[in-house]
């Protein structure tokens, strides 16, 4: 009987430690109820939650201004603070595959706010993002306005 207790105790201790993280959301503002960014890299604030305290932490992007590299740059930003998983609305194939070198795994989400993708993730109803699906996100603004631009111009 005394051992049943504490196979059960460690099993209890080792279902905590797997969903024990941090996560990372890229988002607008620093509340709850912002909105997700529109790009990983130059957000200019993440929601940093705490899956064993149950506590959200906004932090300010200190590389959302960077001339360049502003992906990579926020990617080790994150990384120095042992975050496990980002949801985000968009990043880049060289980003992502950063994080996917340090087994970060990275999450799309679009037009829900930073609580209500913790939600998703949670309830496992966000797709993981992988260098084949990442093809399939919408161009930047500025790139499509740049191709029209360029099209409108010399066709």
């Amino acid at each position: 009987m005394k051992r049943d207790k504490e196979e059960e105790k460690a099993l209890v201790e080792i279902r905590l430690s797997v969903t024990e993280m941090l996560i990372a959301v890229s988002i607008k503002k620093p509340k709850n109820s912002s909105e997700l960014s529109d790009t990983f890299g130059r957000c200019e604030y993440f929601s940093v939650y705490d899956s064993k305290n149950n506590v959200s932490e906004f932090i300010q992007n200190p590389y959302s201004s960077e001339l360049g590299r502003a992906g990579i740059q926020s990617a080790r930003f994150l990384i120095e603070m042992k975050i496990e998983a980002v949801i985000t609305s968009f990043i880049g194939l060289n980003t992502l595959r950063f994080f996917n070198s340090l087994k970060v795994k990275v999450y799309r989400c679009i037009n829900y706010t930073a609580q209500e993708s913790l939600g998703l993730y949670f309830d496992n109803k966000l797709k993981e993002i992988t260098a084949s699906k990442i093809e399939q996100f919408p161009q930047r603004r500025k790139n499509v306005l740049e191709e029209k631009c360029f099209k409108n111009r010399y066709n």
